[in-house]
């Protein structure tokens, strides 16, 4: 399958974390959504994922970036409450740098910055 925007297909970890995620996003049911693609583009030297997902909602389709700050392998997550980006086309690579910006990406979990 061709991704959209790179990356390597999620692994069943990944995706259910995406799955679970963006239901609460959306105040739906898992099986209420359909998945189109669940990208792991990257991930950083502190174990955050970064993932972009193309989905249905009944009548509404959506685009997410979403960062986790760690996922374990039966698909529990954490992750922050500036986790998600609804992502447009023409901003996509923007969009993504300034995801990783406002999710400390490559910066130690839990670290707080001196200002």
């Amino acid at each position: 399958m061709m991704l959209t925007h790179g990356g390597t297909e999620a692994d069943a970890s990944v995706r259910q974390a995406t799955i679970t995620l963006t239901a609460a996003l959306y105040g739906r049911e898992p099986e209420e959504l359909t998945f189109f693609e669940i990208a792991e583009l990257e991930r950083d030297a502190f174990g955050r994922v970064l993932v972009f997902t193309r989905f249905c909602a009944g009548a509404n389709s959506g685009q997410l970036l979403l960062i986790f700050l760690s996922v374990e392998p039966d698909g529990t997550f954490r992750a922050s409450p500036k986790c998600y980006l609804e992502v447009r086309d023409c901003a996509f690579y923007a969009g993504i740098e300034h995801h990783k910006i406002r999710n400390s990406w490559n910066c130690p979990i839990d670290a707080v910055p001196e200002f």
